[in-house]
Order: C-alpha cells, then structure tokens, then sequence
C-alpha cells in the first residue's frame, strides 16, 4: 500500500520522514520610536482652539448652575412673599363677606343708615351732642 503525497510517494516498505519541531520565533520588543513626531503649527493651534472651546463650555455651564441657584433662591423669596400677601388679602376677603352679610340684613340696614347717614327711625327725635 502506497501513500501519497503530491510531490512524494511512501511505500509501506519505505520510511516516514522525520518531522521536526516547529521553532517559535521571539518577537523582539517594539522600539519605540526614537523620533518624536513633530507637531505642526496648525495642529498646534488646532489644540489650543478645542481647548479652549472645551474650557469656554465649562465655565458656561458652571455660570449656568451658579446663576440658575440664585434665581431659584429669589424666586423661593418672592413665592413666600406671595405666599403671605394672599393669606393676608383671604383673611380680609373673610372678613368683608361676615360684613357683607351682616349689614345685608335689615338690622345692619338700620345700623348703617343711623351711625352713617344720621337717619332716624319714625317716633325718634334726633339728638346730637357738641
């Protein structure tokens, strides 16, 4: 029985070759480069101008925050303000509406046209005193 390669043919008579063990190869370590690359103008100016942009946005958003927290602080003020203004202006609506209600009835008519207009009821002379 014959084997077969394409370029030899073994018989079974005939010996194998001996195969050798495959040698690895030590990669040498990666030089690095041993001349910086230099950096043109352009690129130069290109980083200074992205930097900057990068600080200008920074401070603008930390302006945002600063200034957005005190308008916040003054419009908290001005609601507590506010706040004490319509308690103050409901307690006086209450009490105009216990007055509206007072001198709606004829009693209050009465009172109204004797202390405010100096009426007098039939019967009644007036008497004023100096």
């Amino acid at each position: 029985m014959a084997y077969s390669n394409h370029k030899i043919a073994y018989s079974a008579e005939m010996a194998y070759p001996e195969l050798q063990p495959v040698q690895h190869f030590k990669r040498q370590p990666a030089r690095k480069s041993q001349y910086k690359k230099q950096t043109s103008r352009a690129e130069y100016i290109l980083y200074i101008m992205i930097n900057a942009a990068l600080v200008f946005g920074v401070v603008q958003c930390v302006r945002a925050l600063v200034f957005d927290g005190l308008h916040l602080s003054s419009l908290l003020n001005s609601q507590s303000k506010v706040q004490t203004f319509y308690n103050q202006t409901r307690h006086e609506n209450q009490l105009l509406q216990t007055k509206i209600k007072v001198y709606s009835s004829p009693t209050g008519i009465e009172e109204l046209a004797r202390n405010y207009l100096n009426m007098v009821g039939q019967n009644e002379l007036p008497v004023r005193f100096q």
